[in-house]
């Protein structure tokens, strides 16, 4: 470990790690203010609306982003020397998600006419599609300004000033008289999500050109490779983003609104036991893609066992914290969710499970297995939804999160098992132990190293 440490400080990574932790801490700390304060500032309808369309507007967005934020991670090339391959590349992303962003925006102006006549809250869906719209371009920024190691602008505008403002748009907003329900928050949330994402677009521009956006659909070398993978990661975006709020839905249908919201906020505090894993994956996934880009297996070994090693350590002791002042943590929205502690923790386990197997589903999306990862998670959800289904009712929220944990440790082990298939590659932190992943990386000849899918 101290040898990684000692390497990342010599290389100039260290103030990449260090700056992706703080905007993660940041970034989720400020996002439970915001909904600390719009749960205080709202009824508990227009709060429940609020969740709603703000939930399924991210949903959508991620797979608006068409699968171009994963695209432009595993093509794009960090060394000099490939300007035209990586203008190309960056022409092709917004030629799509152009094309993304102008459907969602048709689609909020057909649902803003026809949903007059739909019941509340189902007449505001055309707020989650202009969110959708601007959320996609969003996600695809970020991605794109982590390959360049700039990691302040990929994560500062969206994930810290965004959340901040809101939050203090909300109170300026409501003392003024102003925030009358849901709809004012989804439309401070849209204007300054959209404020953010045309500044992040005015570097890109600056570096790309004003034009980079134009007659990108197409790559007469690339194209046909590129567009079967933007469908692939889309569809896998599609399951991701389906995962991460069925849990909540069916505990809601099932289990009543009061188990769905307080299932809502553990959820998101279990997410901070795992933000040594997102910090570590933003800054690290670009270097595993070089590596995986010039068929260097060894140290890209080298470099997943030393970095699962330190996200499972640091998501360990973040789930001891974690222990401890869960009850604290969850009075905080309503004294009685304080007595569902054990679900918390059971859910925080969860997120050590993730942190353990180290960035074994992003290994996929970057070294051609996206259409093992598609199929595995559509063959293994099916059945997790039925799963959740029969132990909701009888064991409660509980018995949900128990069952996170058996979805969470099912689905790592399938797609580590592909890893190491096809890359001979082990995510796992015990990877650090058995793969000698201290060693210096030995010398491999040319021809046994196996290529990445372009």
């Amino acid at each position: 470990m101290l040898t990684l440490v000692a390497r990342l400080r010599r290389s100039g990574r260290s103030q990449q790690f260090a700056s992706a932790f703080v905007a993660r801490i940041a970034s989720a700390v400020l996002g439970f203010v915001m909904l600390l304060v719009a749960s205080r500032l709202l009824t508990t309808y227009e709060y429940g609306v609020y969740v709603f369309l703000f939930t399924l507007g991210s949903g959508l967005g991620l797979i608006a982003a068409l699968g171009q934020q994963n695209l432009v991670l595993k093509h794009y090339r960090a060394q000099d020397g490939v300007a035209p391959h990586n203008d190309a590349l960056v022409r092709y992303n917004l030629g799509w998600l152009g094309g993304a962003v102008a459907a969602m925006a048709a689609v909020s102006a057909v649902v803003f006419v026809a949903e007059e006549s739909l019941p509340d809250p189902y007449h505001r869906l055309h707020l989650a599609c202009a969110f959708a719209a601007v959320f996609a371009l969003a996600e695809y920024l970020q991605s794109y300004f982590r390959i360049h190691g700039r990691i302040w602008l990929a994560l500062l505008p969206r994930e810290v000033i965004w959340r901040g403002a809101c939050s203090a748009l909300f109170a300026g907003a409501a003392f003024l008289g102003l925030l009358g329900g849901a709809t004012e928050a989804m439309l401070i949330l849209l204007g300054l999500l959209a404020a953010m994402t045309l500044y992040q677009f005015w570097h890109l521009a600056r570096h790309h050109g004003w034009d980079s956006w134009r007659g990108g659909l197409r790559h007469p070398a690339k194209g046909t490779a590129w567009r079967g993978e933007s469908l692939l990661f889309t569809a896998n975006n599609a399951m991701v983003a389906v995962t991460a709020f069925l849990e909540t839905v069916i505990v809601g249908a099932l289990l009543g609104m009061e188990q769905a919201a307080f299932y809502f906020v553990a959820l998101r505090y279990a997410t901070l036991v795992n933000l040594p894993s997102a910090a570590i994956d933003t800054v690290s996934m670009p270097m595993i893609a070089a590596h995986f880009q010039a068929g260097d297996r060894v140290g890209a070994q080298r470099l997943v066992g030393r970095l699962s090693l330190a996200s499972f350590a640091i998501s360990a002791a973040g789930a001891v914290v974690m222990a401890v002042g869960a009850p604290f943590a969850l009075a905080l929205f309503k004294p009685d969710f304080a007595a569902h502690t054990d679900v918390l923790m059971v859910l925080s386990l969860s997120s050590v499970v993730i942190a353990f197997f180290g960035p074994g589903a992003s290994l996929l999306t970057i070294g051609g297995g996206e259409r093992y990862i598609l199929v595995a998670n559509a063959a293994l959800f099916s059945v997790y939804a039925v799963l959740l289904c029969l132990v909701a009712v009888p064991f409660g929220i509980l018995g949900v999160a128990v069952a996170n944990v058996v979805w969470t440790v099912v689905i790592n082990l399938v797609l580590a098992r592909w890893v190491r298939a096809h890359w001979d590659v082990d995510s796992r932190a015990t990877a650090f132990f058995t793969r000698r992943a201290w060693a210096p990386a030995p010398a491999a000849p040319p021809a046994a190293v196996p290529q990445a899918a372009e």
